[in-house]
């Protein structure tokens, strides 16, 4: 009979526990990432033509220690500052020349604005971002040469500026 009385009350207490569990309690890791904004990287000559990139590689300015590799590509997720309205990111590809291999860095600051959007209770916030219009006397984005000044990256455009999600082209890169 302690037994029986043992297992309902144990029943018991897990039903309670499972009926009390709302559905925003699990964080689906889906929707709670903030987004990254999508590159891809197009021919100069023919800006409908898909362009790899050769050892692709990106580093925030100023944190060159920190230098993500991405390899040869012709599209990539970059990252944008959640805590700051601009972020500039070098752009190192590798060429092949005469005599060896070259590196060359380009620079392309971009600014933004961010808002925080609810997810749930379990997930919290996600950041939004919205690249900012490209206007007289305040471009955007910015393309600076590297040390070298011979720029790699011939123009920049900003195909989709809501950047809510990675299933979009937000930046394309014409080199």
């Amino acid at each position: 009979m302690k037994k029986l009385i043992g297992c309902l009350l144990f029943l018991g207490i897990v039903s309670l526990y499972m009926i009390s569990c709302e559905k925003d309690d699990l964080c689906d890791p889906l929707m709670t990432k903030t987004p990254n904004m999508i590159v891809e990287f197009y021919r100069a000559e023919n800006r409908e033509e898909a362009q790899t990139v050769q050892n692709l590689r990106y580093f925030v300015e100023g944190n060159e220690t920190e230098i993500i590799e991405i390899g040869d590509t012709d599209s990539t997720a970059v990252p944008l500052r959640v805590d700051a309205t601009s972020t500039k990111w070098g752009f190192t590809r590798d060429r092949t020349v005469s005599g060896g291999v070259i590196a060359e860095t380009d620079y392309i600051e971009f600014n933004y604005t961010t808002r925080d959007e609810y997810v749930s209770r379990a997930c919290g916030f996600k950041t939004l971002f919205t690249l900012n219009t490209n206007e007289p006397g305040q471009p955007n984005p910015v393309l600076t040469a590297g040390d070298d000044n011979a720029q790699w990256i011939q123009s920049v455009e900003i195909e989709t500026p809501e950047i809510e999600n990675e299933n979009e082209v937000h930046v394309k890169i014409y080199f």
